[in-house]
């Protein structure tokens, strides 16, 4: 991206928000951003009036947004992300992923027509693969499995139908399954991490609830996902997809057993029936050589030091609440 640039971030105070947020201030871009009102927390670097409460559901709230920020590109993260909360309330997922996504696009097209689109979709979307079918490529047809994952990949329809149609300059990446710290504690990893800390401190017996630890995942840190999208914007391609994944298959089992070791706790493990899903997907790991010969990018941070990341925030967030 030329420099500095003005990005527009929707959703800059969720997890990946954030990570996206500070990693254009390092890079010496004018950053940008809305929050939904009372929801995220204000991404440090970024200037109190940069920020801009909005709902992606209400179109004038991301027209007024667009108007005011006049952005050379827009990162489109804003939506539903949590698979249960989809599946409690699937009209809520599609409202958010689908409808905000159509506004997202009518606001730029309307008032940042020269801008660049980054629209975040989720390798979640592709749901079901076949064996044969795995590490999965862009080219893969989607086979959803829950409220979440179907509201993603029309999304990314949509935007494929806008990038043809409207004009406009629109990339659309499809991260898979990323960590690291900031996370809220409902995902797998965090909730483990919040888990383990909280025994370590003395808050919970040496017991902790899990769900289904067979699956298998495709894991990336988070900042590597934020190094995507930013990759994306730069050299992707206009009207194309792109995997951002680390190519590792991980069961869900072995990444409880690598925080274990790291926390250096004895612990009991119990299976949460709540925690488990009707229906689940057991293996997704995708294939990032689209992405890599575009653009360059692949994962950097090492796994153990995620984690030990991961640990160490949780570590922090726990101590603010004794203090």
């Amino acid at each position: 991206m030329r420099s500095p640039m003005r990005a527009l971030i929707t959703g800059i105070g969720g997890f990946a928000g954030q990570h996206l947020a500070r990693r254009l201030v390092q890079l010496g871009h004018d950053v940008w951003g809305t929050m939904r009102p009372g929801r995220g927390i204000p991404p440090r670097g970024v200037a109190a009036d940069h920020l801009i409460a909005a709902d992606v559901e209400q179109a004038e709230d991301i027209e007024a947004a667009v108007r005011r920020a006049r952005p050379d590109a827009l990162f489109h993260l804003a939506g539903l992300t949590f698979v249960p909360q989809s599946l409690a309330d699937p009209t809520a997922a599609f409202h958010a992923n689908v409808l905000g996504t159509l506004h997202v696009l009518a606001a730029t097209k309307q008032h940042a027509p020269q801008c660049r689109v980054i629209v975040v979709g989720s390798g979640d979307a592709y749901g079901r693969v076949e064996p044969s079918e795995l590490p999965v490529r862009e080219t893969c047809p989607w086979r959803p499995v829950s409220p979440y994952a179907t509201s993603k990949a029309a999304a990314d329809l949509v935007a494929y139908q806008w990038s043809q149609s409207s004009g406009l300059d629109i990339v659309r990446v499809r991260p898979f399954n990323h960590v690291g710290p900031g996370q809220r504690a409902e995902f797998a990893c965090a909730d483990f991490a919040r888990q383990l800390i909280e025994i370590e401190r003395g808050k919970r017996p040496p017991r902790l609830t899990v769900g289904n630890l067979d699956a298998v995942r495709d894991f990336s840190d988070v900042r590597d996902i934020a190094a995507g999208y930013i990759a994306a914007c730069e050299k992707g391609i206009a009207g194309e997809a792109y995997n951002l994944c680390s190519e590792t298959g991980r069961t869900i089992r072995s990444v409880l057993d690598d925080l274990i070791a790291l926390s250096g706790l004895s612990i009991e493990v119990v299976v949460d029936p709540a925690k488990l899903r009707a229906v689940d997907v057991p293996k997704l790991v995708g294939s990032a050589e689209k992405v890599r010969a575009a653009t360059g990018w692949q994962v950097t941070i090492p796994w153990q030091q995620t984690l030990s990341d991961v640990l160490a925030d949780w570590r922090a967030r726990i101590e603010a609440q004794l203090s």
